[in-house]
């Protein structure tokens, strides 16, 4: 209970900033930052983290940031099957980028419109054994609408999901 209420008091928090985004963020760095932080759970349930690209800066909120890769690298770490999460940071038709890739569970084609929704569960016994309040994804919806940027989901049934990032200088 007391993780919801805080995941709903940060989705709020997020929808009424209206400062200006004035952190200098490397998004290269904030994926190794993350990478540190997540390396104990990823090495129990033995998946290889990779980072790779090359160091790319935008102008935002670090902690946002730095939540968005958490959710999302913690998510692959999650519904892995496959042992592999491959982060790719680097720009794309002039905007920073940054691709999150694993080779877990997928998410099924009627689920993948929903999936951003808030306390959306594409399977809702899984989640119960995982854990999770169902607003992560949510959660990373509103931060990159916050640096007025795109997010957009790849995925297929026992081959994995990618998550592609997009956002401005």
């Amino acid at each position: 209970t007391f993780v919801l209420i805080n995941d709903i008091i940060r989705l709020s928090q997020i929808e009424e900033q209206e400062h200006v985004l004035s952190d200098k963020i490397d998004l290269l760095k904030t994926a190794h930052d993350v990478e540190e932080i997540l390396r104990h759970k990823a090495d129990n349930r033995e998946v290889t983290m990779t980072i790779e690209g090359e160091p790319v800066q935008i102008y935002g909120n670090q902690s946002y940031i730095t939540e968005l890769f958490l959710n999302l690298m913690d998510n692959a770490i999650k519904y892995n099957h496959e042992r592999k999460l491959k982060v790719t940071v680097g720009i794309e038709d002039g905007k920073a980028v940054a691709v999150f890739s694993d080779t877990g569970i997928g998410i099924s084609d009627e689920h993948q419109s929903r999936i951003f929704e808030r306390f959306y569960r594409v399977d809702k016994s899984r989640s119960k054994k995982i854990g999770g309040t169902g607003l992560g994804l949510s959660i990373v919806k509103h931060i990159v609408a916050y640096h007025s940027g795109e997010i957009s989901l790849e995925s297929e049934l026992e081959k994995g999901t990618t998550i592609t990032v997009k956002l401005t200088f």
